[in-house]
């Protein structure tokens, strides 16, 4: 199934490396003021209701916002703005599935950023328990952010520029121009 997209875009419609890492100096600055608005307001409910819970929220719905994106629109704010879209082997914006596999090494990692960041708020009953734990979750935490940098270096040597999420998912990230190439009637 993936030699379909391979047999019909040429090399250069793939992404490199080199802009994806604009692609993700992009997102940053598009998203680091809501972000940062975002976290701020959920730091202040954990703070203000002494509960974890609003951590476990924002995560929730930053997953939801990054699956619903490459979902909807074939990427992150950054890929959309330049002109670049994440496809699965058949030329189409990926699935939930796809998506949830893709983000799977970030999901993971950021999970457990929020484990350990419970740990910081004393007045929790339940940093005393994330406590007993941080050590695992940090050296967890560290081991996946290895695993997500070795994941983006994969990028310039894998054939199709592909990162280790995307040959998991079964995505390709393309310019916008090879996607809308790529016509159902032309893919057999």
């Amino acid at each position: 199934m993936d030699r379909r997209v391979e047999e019909e875009l040429v090399p250069g419609d793939f992404t490199g490396f080199w802009k994806r890492v604009l692609i993700s100096i992009v997102d940053v600055l598009v998203l680091l003021l809501p972000a940062y608005v975002v976290n701020k307001f959920f730091v202040w409910a954990t703070e203000h209701y002494h509960s974890g819970i609003p951590l476990f929220i924002q995560f929730a719905l930053l997953c939801a916002f990054n699956i619903y994106m490459v979902v909807k629109y074939g990427g992150t704010p950054g890929k959309l703005l330049l002109k670049v879209r994440i496809i699965n082997a058949d030329g189409q914006l990926p699935s939930v599935k796809q998506a949830l596999i893709r983000d799977s090494f970030y999901i993971l990692n950021s999970f457990l950023a929020v484990i350990a960041s419970l740990s910081a708020y004393k007045t929790l009953s339940i940093s005393t328990h994330a406590g007993e734990w941080l050590p695992l979750v940090i050296g967890l935490n560290a081991f996946f952010g290895f695993v997500i940098i070795v994941d983006c270096l994969c990028v310039a040597f894998i054939k199709n520029n592909r990162a280790i999420h995307d040959l998991m998912a079964g995505t390709y990230v393309v310019d916008k121009s090879a996607m809308d190439s790529l016509k159902p009637d032309k893919i057999s």
